[in-house]
């Protein structure tokens, strides 16, 4: 474990590297963070930008179509009453209805009881299509066409499609039926009251719309692989959905009341007051976002449900492509920064085995010229300048020390020389000195006598004591003459 430490305290490269690869990579996941926290936003504005585009598109077609239906009922209840008094003109009414336009599947003209008692207690004429796509037309004056199970039991005067408009007095649309052995189709019923001239209400005029093209077509409007659409009536029933199990037998408050986000029985209820909006919301178990719209006159609402892992599959699916990219290009300019980095420290790794080597005394190595302009390149240059200044130097500097070996050599013999002059000169002067004592003392002796015999000394014998006495001077006098020429002889023996 220390080898690692001990790699990057020595290299150089490494640890340049390793500081370029560690900005390079804070940079990189900074980068990183802010692209896919944009790109998260600016994908989720997009996305649901286009499922609400896709959502109007489709309200504004499913409402056109509903418009349409509720005018051509509302159309022919004004002849239907204004013929009230022909009951056998109800059928062809019906079957012009259901004739003039391609949305509607079934029309029925039904009355209050004993209206007609010719007729008998009840009088109902359905004009329908068995198929959607076909374009016979048939009639019946049978009520259990329309709704099989409900009829079996009770009139048509008390089923929704009848008693709702007739209890309100006003055009309304009624929940989806079952699909019958006649009309092989979901249908959903606009039921319009009719009124006499007292403007009592005497019968309904209801057309009937086929879900089964509607659904189709609007389910097919998927932004997303595994979004769905769905339309609920006012009360909460389901009129369009991808499950049609849930078309009669299911209220959405009651799928949703388990719900563990408290947010969607909020959202449904919204939906339900007609409102307008997006909520995001963890529905049956997913993160979703739930984009939702009234229609048909706020009476009901569609909505587009899309799943979050749909809507950020392609950014994720991008982010880890960018992931991978990243890592690749990090482990690129990790593994360029080591080449190149090494590769351009080679000369300083150069230098320092010369420096080594010159500190050791080897002035031998060889520094390579170089035309890098750089930093590197300059130092190297300078460096090898250095070494042969200083090889030039080291060899004046050893030719100088020979130079003063030879001259030390030589001034060792000359101060042997002179040592031994000075020997030779004391030596002399002792001798000198020792030869001067004697006529020194008989100066002395002489200067004695005169002082002591002075009054009896003669001339002559003055005469001759002094003599003697300039004897004994010249004596001492040549002697310092030779004391003096000593030096003198000593210096020309030098030079």
């Amino acid at each position: 474990m220390n080898q690692v430490p001990q790699y990057f305290r020595k290299k150089l490269s490494a640890r340049i590297s390793l500081w370029v690869l560690l900005w390079v990579t804070i940079l990189f996941v900074a980068a990183l963070i802010i692209m896919f926290r944009y790109s998260h936003n600016a994908i989720e504005k997009e996305s649901l930008a286009k499922a609400e585009m896709m959502l109007d598109g489709k309200v504004l077609d499913i409402e056109n179509r509903l418009h349409r239906v509720k005018v051509a009922t509302e159309n022919m209840r004004w002849n239907v009453e204004q013929h009230l008094d022909d009951p056998d003109a109800m059928a062809i009414y019906a079957q012009q209805v259901v004739k003039n336009n391609p949305d509607i599947v079934g029309c029925a003209v039904a009355f209050e009881p004993n209206y007609y008692p010719e007729k008998g207690e009840l009088y109902m004429t359905y004009a329908f299509r068995s198929y959607p796509q076909s374009g016979e037309i048939f009639l019946s004056q049978d009520p259990t066409i329309i709704e099989p199970n409900e009829y079996k039991d009770v009139p048509y005067v008390a089923v929704n499609w009848y008693f709702i408009p007739k209890q309100e007095n006003t055009t309304c649309w009624i929940r989806p039926h079952a699909p019958s052995d006649t009309i092989n189709s979901t249908i959903v019923t606009c039921s319009t009251p009719l009124h006499d001239k007292n403007g009592e209400v005497v019968g309904i005029l209801a057309s009937d719309i086929s879900l089964q093209s509607l659904s189709e077509e609007y389910l097919r409007t998927k932004p997303f692989a595994d979004s769905y659409c769905a339309i609920l009536g006012v009360q909460g029933t389901y009129i369009v959905y991808p499950d049609s199990t849930y078309l009669y037998h299911k209220m959405v408050r009651e799928v949703v009341k388990n719900e563990p986000d408290k947010r969607v029985p909020e959202m449904v209820e919204k939906m339900l007051a007609g409102e307008d909006g997006m909520s995001s919301v963890e529905m049956f178990g997913k993160d979703c976002y739930v984009l939702y719209k009234s229609l048909n006159n706020k009476h009901w609402s569609a909505c587009m449900v899309c799943p979050e892992k749909d809507i950020f599959y392609a950014n994720k699916r991008y982010q880890v492509y960018m992931v991978i990219i990243t890592l690749v290009g990090i482990l690129i300019i990790s593994l360029f920064c080591l080449f190149f980095i090494s590769r351009q420290l080679t000369p300083l790794n150069m230098l320092a085995k010369s420096a080594e080597k010159i500190t050791e005394g080897d002035y031998s190595v060889t520094i390579p010229s170089t035309s890098r302009m750089d930093e590197v390149g300059i130092l190297q240059n300078n460096f090898g300048a250095m070494k042969t200044s200083l090889s030039r130097n080291i060899q004046q500097l050893s030719q100088l020390s020979e130079t003063l070996k030879e001259r030390n050599e030589e001034l060792s013999a000359i101060h042997a020389h002179v040592k031994e002059a000075d020997d030779v000169k004391m030596n002399l002067i002792h001798k000198i000195a020792d030869k001067m004592i004697m006529p020194i003392k008989e100066i002395e002796g002489v200067v004695a006598n005169l002082e002591e015999h002075r009054a009896d000394l003669k001339k002559e014998d003055v005469s001759n004591m002094s003599e003697e006495m300039m004897g004994h001077t010249k004596v001492i006098t040549d002697l310092l003459d030779q004391m003096l020429d000593i030096p003198k002889k000593r210096k020309k023996k030098i030079s």
